[in-house]
């Protein structure tokens, strides 16, 4: 398939437009974490051109929902979208495409968008599929997250820039695809090859002794985190219709959107991304995140 990319790029000169010269080395993604109806490519688009993205700064080169793809920057130059500072490798070496998370959107078919998209990126810069990163390599937040919480959803997505490089033949309807991780003469060294299988996604990961399988082993279960108190430098988001500590309305955007705390002050909690400041709420309209 081929799809349409517009392009609707941030004006030159906004702070969220810093022109600096891209060396293309890393595709990297991310999901919006904008649940909201008709938050889609177009819209995303909007809100990059305006006072509030440029005042963060935020920015990335492509959004892609179930319908198309719009491109914000030129590929010459670099954006803010990987919180790895000014001269960070995330932001000054790769290519940010966003992944819309719409609830009025198709999200399987934004996410097939999206491997094409990528695939196509690396093709055009002769790159490889280990060149596709996660918002999260760079700075550690839980980015993309739609890929990063469902089981082998960012090995499916990685899957899918493959099938877009290299089509595989066509197969008789039915047929079973075996894989051989290795061969293990210690059966330790098998056992934490199949973990390490189950923690990639593959459940129905097994053994096998002379052409017998035997009990799978069963993944050790993940202790559930403890949870902790908002302090200066958290990661928060606001509860839905929540005001400004004044009691004003806050902008659609700002829900949704993961923030830093900057400030406490009883119940007065400023936050923002980094040191740029987005508004001060009541410390009980904040989740962690």
């Amino acid at each position: 398939m081929a799809l349409q990319i517009i392009q609707d790029f941030i004006p030159k000169g906004s702070r969220n437009r810093p022109a600096y010269k891209l060396a293309v080395k890393y595709i990297t993604i991310h999901d919006t974490a904008n649940t909201q109806v008709r938050a889609n490519a177009k819209n995303h688009a909007a809100y990059l051109k305006g006072s509030t993205a440029a005042g963060i700064p935020s920015s990335w080169h492509f959004t892609v929902d179930d319908k198309m793809i719009y491109q914000h920057l030129p590929l010459t130059e670099n954006g803010w979208h990987c919180g790895d500072g000014t001269n960070g490798p995330g932001n000054r070496t790769s290519i940010g495409i966003e992944i819309c998370e719409n609830s009025d959107g198709g999200r399987k078919q934004a996410e097939e968008n999206a491997a094409w998209l990528t695939a196509k990126l690396l093709k055009d810069y002769g790159l490889k599929t280990t060149a596709v990163r996660q918002h999260y390599n760079w700075s550690g937040k839980n980015c993309p997250r739609v890929l990063r919480g469902r089981v082998g959803g960012w090995a499916g997505f990685l899957e899918a820039v493959e099938l877009q490089l290299n089509p595989k033949i066509s197969v008789p309807s039915g047929s079973i695809y075996r894989v051989q991780v290795g061969a293990y003469s210690v059966k330790a060294n098998a056992e934490a090859a199949i973990k390490r299988a189950q923690a990639a996604g593959f459940k129905d990961a097994f053994i096998v002794v002379s052409g017998v399988a035997i009990e799978p082993v069963k993944p050790a279960p993940i202790p559930t985190p403890k949870p902790k108190e908002i302090i200066e430098g958290s990661k928060v988001k606001v509860t839905e219709g929540a005001k400004d500590y004044s009691g004003t309305q806050l902008a659609s955007f700002v829900y949704n959107r993961d923030y830093d705390v900057i400030q406490i002050s009883g119940d007065r909690v400023v936050i923002g991304t980094g040191k740029a400041i987005v508004a001060a709420v009541h410390r009980s309209n904040l989740v962690l995140v």
